[in-house]
């Protein structure tokens, strides 16, 4: 036997004797946290009367009257040849006139609502629909198509929106559908109370897919007879989002990037938007410098000195919280810290552009944080929680049980601290989900929560909610 092999024997003999002289020093414990599930609460005892119905956070007539404008159908014209479709739907559809043919922006999200357009542009025009283009993939632009589609039409859209699309369509499709309407209000509906201005979405109802047949990356051009059409990808809204330029008639559609509210940047359901790309979109269109602009939401806006404005500060309100919300992270701040802290300047939160009757500040904090951090705050609880059955449990019982527990939601309830009465009926239903009494209790909180709110999307999230933990205790008000 040579040296070498000798030697190469000994020091794995050698290598296995300190391993297992390393393992006898040593004992190994298993890293698996201790975690003791106490026993459930049983059920309260006490009794509960539901508290008067709550009415609508409209103190004055003007919010009524903007109500009652908003569902008024009208077709705008804007200048000849192009004309926006208002309140059919919860989308407008755009229609632009050239020589021998139309191009259609966007179709609303139903074919009932399409057909009612279509007749109305039919009193304007016969001409054949030549094009149709998708602003971007959001159900309430994109269903109406087989009612405008005809033989030889071509249907225009970004890649990233046939992407969004088949996703949004395809495998996430139930889900979407689940969160659109529970966001409407319309989910479980037999046990919501009714409600005296009908303020909720129902305008999808599942119609087909007319999938895009050119698509095209960020920057897209053609000519329809005698009208050029350029159009450009911003993200935004949606993954995808474009606007349109018709250099010729010095207007541009602007698609979502700007509505009468402050901009939808997180939908709390879904994944947020982009902010940078908002920003961006709407960069672009001050750089275009329209004298006319035509939004898929609301009425068209006239003048380069008003867009301008308005334009620029819609931008600067959105880059505001954007900015704030980095400056929070870098700071160590928690998502719940940057929620309590930032805030609109009062030279944009007394805008009408920018007040939260779709998008909310707090929630698009939310979603500008979350856009660049991780689920863990670096602070040790939240890196395992327990389950929330467990935590909750062991508060009841240090807190002396359930009837104490939501007898002090009844109190919080009727001192209008809603808020604290749905957290505590929501612990003693994490700590017992047979709990119906804690369910009612929280039910007509959230209804106050809704009605008490001038935010469309808030108020459709809190009557769901509510008739979700009605459907479940089995009580219908």
């Amino acid at each position: 036997m040579s040296t070498k092999i000798v030697i190469g024997v000994l020091c794995a003999v050698i290598s296995v004797l300190i391993i297992l002289l390393f393992f006898s020093v040593f004992t190994w414990k298993s890293s698996v946290p201790v975690v003791r599930m106490p026993d459930a609460p049983g059920a309260s005892t006490i009794q509960y009367t539901p508290p008067p119905r709550p009415k609508f956070a409209f103190p004055n007539k003007e919010q009524l009257a903007n109500i009652r404008a908003m569902s008024k159908k009208t077709i705008e014209k804007v200048m000849d040849g192009i004309y926006i479709a208002n309140n059919y739907a919860l989308g407008n559809v755009v229609m632009v006139e050239t020589a021998h043919g139309l191009v259609i922006v966007d179709t609303t999200e139903n074919a009932k609502s399409a057909r009612q357009i279509l007749a109305e542009f039919r009193k304007i025009t016969g001409k054949p629909v030549k094009t149709i283009i998708y602003t971007h993939g959001h159900v309430d632009h994109i269903f109406g198509t087989p009612v405008f589609k005809e033989a030889g039409t071509q249907i225009i859209a970004t890649r990233t929106t046939v992407e969004f699309l088949k996703r949004e369509q395809g495998w996430m499709e139930p889900f979407l559908r689940r969160s659109r309407q529970i966001q409407s209000g319309s989910f479980d509906e037999d046990y919501a109370l009714k409600i005296p201005i009908d303020v909720r979405y129902k305008g999808f109802t599942g119609e087909t897919l007319v999938w895009p047949t050119v698509t095209f990356d960020k920057y897209y051009t053609f000519k329809q007879d005698d009208t050029v059409f350029e159009l450009y990808e911003t993200g935004g809204e949606a993954p995808g989002h474009l606007i349109i330029r018709l250099p010729q008639k010095k207007l541009v559609i602007s698609g979502d990037l700007f509505y009468a509210s402050f901009p939808n940047l997180s939908t709390p359901m879904l994944a947020p938007r982009s902010a940078e790309d908002w920003i961006a979109g709407l960069e672009k269109i001050l750089n275009l410098d329209p004298d006319y602009l035509a939004p898929c939401h609301g009425l068209a806006l006239r003048g380069r000195t008003e867009i301008r404005q308005r334009i620029g500060q819609y931008r600067d309100a959105t880059k505001y919280i954007h900015d704030e919300t980095i400056k929070a992270i870098n700071a160590g701040k928690t998502v719940e810290e940057a929620v309590r802290t930032i805030r609109l300047p009062d030279q944009y939160a007394r805008l009408p552009d920018l007040r939260e009757g779709y998008g909310r500040v707090d929630w698009a904090v939310r979603g500008i944080y979350h856009c660049y951090t991780g689920w863990y705050d670096g602070r040790g609880a939240g890196l395992n929680p327990l389950p929330a059955a467990v935590f909750s449990r062991e508060l009841i019982q240090l807190s002396g049980g359930v009837d104490k527990v939501l007898t002090r939601a009844i109190k919080a309830q009727k001192l209008g601290e809603h808020q604290l009465a749905v957290e505590l009926a929501d612990l003693v239903i994490k700590a017992n989900p047979d709990e119906k009494t804690a369910r009612i209790i929280k039910s007509y909180s959230l209804d106050y929560l809704g009605y008490l709110n001038q935010n469309l999307n808030m108020f459709g999230f809190y009557r769901s909610a509510a008739a979700m933990e009605r459907k479940k205790a089995g009580y219908k008000p």
